[in-house]
């Protein structure tokens, strides 16, 4: 019987004490009923799901030695993955409400090869009507290609005047931060042109982001490839970013640590422990 990534990742989570809270318990709850949600959803689209490669690359380099995004070249078109990442520089920012130890990126592919037309439809279908996001909490990031993908936006009811902010050119292209520009090989010069997609959290109506970062009302739960030639057109978003959009839970910064070390733990297989780790220790 195969496994699905719902069951795989759920022995990876932490267990849940005695002494837990009602809230950790309803977040664990939340992440793995949406993980299954996201199995069937990608199943009934016609993806394959890929194995997810270890969290430890083995490149001391960068990042510590371990895997900060999804490998752009190791997914095949027609397929998605759940991958862990961790992030070395994300301990600096641990008190932020939505940064964990260890998270879970879907990576997505479609199996032709699609436009930005074509990757940001399925984004917004996947957003607002399989996982039932509210289209007025979504908004963008972006640099000024973008504009080609007002009518897409105009089908979902989502102006872009009102929902996208256009970042300068030359700013976003320096930052390589995915709002605008992201660079599949860390070291290199390739790059794709992608819109950031965020999403309103809590009790607020405040307006789509004007500045860049936003402000914490507002939190990145994945990107959309809209061109580029550096990496098949797709899509990805974060598991647990999306569990909070839905559900409005999100666990702790400590209540992941363990998470973290188990999977470096799995993934090293007795080798050597990679150098960015202690980083979190």
């Amino acid at each position: 019987v195969k496994l699905g990534s719902a069951a795989t990742l759920g022995a990876m989570l932490p267990k849940i004490s005695r002494n837990a809270s009602a809230a950790d318990a309803d977040y664990e709850t939340a992440l793995k009923d949406k993980l299954y949600q996201i199995d069937q959803t990608f199943a009934q689209l016609g993806f394959t799901q890929a194995q997810p490669l270890p969290v430890v690359t083995g490149n001391a380099a960068y990042n510590g030695g371990l895997r900060h995004d999804f490998d752009q070249s190791a997914l095949p078109l027609g397929s998605y993955v759940i991958q862990p990442l961790a992030r070395v520089a994300d301990v600096d920012e641990k008190s932020r409400a939505d940064i964990l130890p260890i998270f879970h990126e879907i990576g997505c592919h479609p199996a032709s090869a699609p436009d930005g037309h074509a990757t940001t439809r399925l984004m917004l279908q996947l957003l607002v009507q399989a996982f039932g996001l509210d289209p007025s909490r979504i908004a963008f990031v972006s640099v000024p290609q973008a504009q080609d993908m007002r009518p897409v936006l105009d089908e979902f009811d989502l102006p872009f005047a009102q929902k996208v902010l256009l970042r300068d050119e030359d700013e976003a292209f320096a930052a390589r931060d995915a709002s605008g520009f992201f660079f599949p090989d860390p070291f290199g010069d390739d790059y794709i042109v992608t819109m950031g997609v965020y999403y309103r959290v809590g009790n607020t109506d405040a307006p789509a982001p004007a500045t860049y970062p936003p402000t914490p009302d507002w939190t990145e739960i994945g990107e959309i490839v809209i061109s580029g030639d550096a990496a098949p057109l797709g899509i990805s978003l974060g598991a647990e970013r999306l569990t909070y959009a839905a559900s409005g839970l999100f666990p702790t910064w400590d209540q992941r640590l363990a998470a973290l070390f188990a999977q470096v733990e799995h993934d090293s297989a007795g080798g050597t422990t990679p150098p960015g780790l202690s980083a979190f220790e």
